[in-house]
């Protein structure tokens, strides 16, 4: 992770992004809204984003979902749980809206990832 980092990072904003990191991580099963966060970290919103932009290079929203993404396709490649409940793991209540939010990281359903997943292990 430390890789991500931008040059334009303040010691501060590295902390608040790192504390606010782990505050997310800690809630993958919920949906987490920039302003929990930011009153948890007792920082205002502007000062959360920016300092999640510069340390990490992403918006909090794509950190969560590439994050939330990640460890569904682990768990999807072990292909022990069905997608639904992969995806209430994460806090999506609709199947639908986590096959979007897997495409637009992974750019395949999370059905083909797991298909495609499979015939690798086959080889």
């Amino acid at each position: 992770m430390e890789a991500e980092k931008t040059r334009n990072c303040t010691e501060s904003q590295a902390e608040l992004a790192k504390q606010a990191s782990s505050y997310v991580l800690e809630r993958m099963d919920k949906r987490i809204t920039i302003k929990e966060i930011a009153d948890r970290m007792h920082v205002s919103q502007t000062q959360l984003k920016n300092s999640f932009r510069n340390y990490y290079g992403n918006s909090v929203y794509k950190y969560i979902r590439s994050k939330k993404m990640e460890q569904a396709a682990a768990l999807l490649a072990e292909g022990q749980l069905s997608v639904m409940e992969i995806a209430g793991m994460f806090g999506y209540e609709n199947c639908s809206k986590f096959a979007a939010a897997f495409r637009g990281e992974y750019g395949m359903s999370p059905s083909d990832y797991r298909r495609q997943h499979r015939q690798e292990i086959d080889f």
